[in-house]
């Protein structure tokens, strides 16, 4: 059975050892980090299932570091993140639950207390995974069925400035037999992409994206059939979301770009009007 791998951030060097020695001696395997930018750097290389992180920090607090996970890496949404403090008082319990904290334990550490906390959390994940992908697989079932039913294969595009970002989901959707065309973004400053005979195009939201969309308006060129799907990043403002609906965006996807989300516009199209 692979190891649970867990990050822990602490800059007081004697917890922060005491930590990894009793989670080692638990079975897991353990990242450290002495301060929160280090934390994050060992975030960008390496994704743990479970980040432990002190609150009280020089240059990072551990508010701070969990406010960064939560806007700039977003597929780290599921990991769950608990604080270490020697203070925690009701407002600071409330405001880290606000950033996305799951739990608070508190110092000194009791860690028997720590090690059954860890335990719950990640049979927590393991619960919503399982539920996740019990889910997937009858959507994926319900669009099979409902694809055998279809006459012909359904036409959708890619357009994206990123391939790599958009390459499961192309996998995805040619597995349940769509056709599926892959659009470079740059195709878009030239006005000279047709969509109007595709049932599904997925634009990867950027700068070139918005302009088209907002030329499609401007031009009344909008495709008369099927459906434009933004796959938009995370944390997008509400105005920002309303003006590209006026655009003409039926659907917003937000990254990660949940594979449950893409089957469930592809099952819509496949249904009878």
């Amino acid at each position: 059975m692979t190891k649970k791998k867990i990050l822990c951030i602490e800059d007081e060097t004697l917890l922060l050892e005491d930590l990894r020695e009793e989670l080692e001696e638990a079975g897991y395997e353990v990242l450290t980090a002495s301060n929160g930018k280090e934390g994050l750097e060992r975030l960008a290389a390496q994704t743990p299932d479970l980040i432990i992180c002190d609150v009280m920090m020089p240059n990072m607090s551990g508010p701070e570091v969990l406010e960064r996970i939560r806007k700039d890496l977003p597929h780290l949404t599921r990991v769950p993140f608990i604080f270490l403090t020697a203070l925690a008082t009701r407002e600071d319990i409330i405001q880290g639950k606000k950033l996305g904290a799951d739990d608070y334990l508190t110092k000194p550490l009791d860690f028997d207390m720590l090690l059954a906390t860890l335990e719950t959390r990640l049979k927590e994940v393991e619960r919503i995974s399982l539920a996740h992908k019990t889910q997937l697989m009858q959507i994926e079932k319900a669009v099979r069925q409902s694809r055998e039913a279809h006459k012909r294969p359904l036409r959708v595009s890619i357009v994206s400035g990123m391939p790599k970002v958009t390459e499961p989901i192309r996998a995805a959707l040619e597995e349940l037999g769509c056709e599926v065309t892959l659009v470079p973004e740059e195709k878009l400053k030239t006005k000279s992409l047709d969509i109007g005979s595709q049932d599904l195009v997925f634009l990867v939201y950027s700068k070139i994206v918005h302009f088209f969309l907002q030329y499609m308006t401007n031009s009344g060129v909008r495709p008369k059939q099927g459906k434009i799907v933004l796959l938009a990043p995370p944390h997008m403002t509400d105005g920002v979301r309303s003006g590209l609906a006026e655009t003409g965006v039926d659907e917003f996807i937000e990254y990660p770009y949940r594979p449950v989300d893409i089957f469930k516009l592809v099952m819509g199209c496949l249904q009878p009007a």
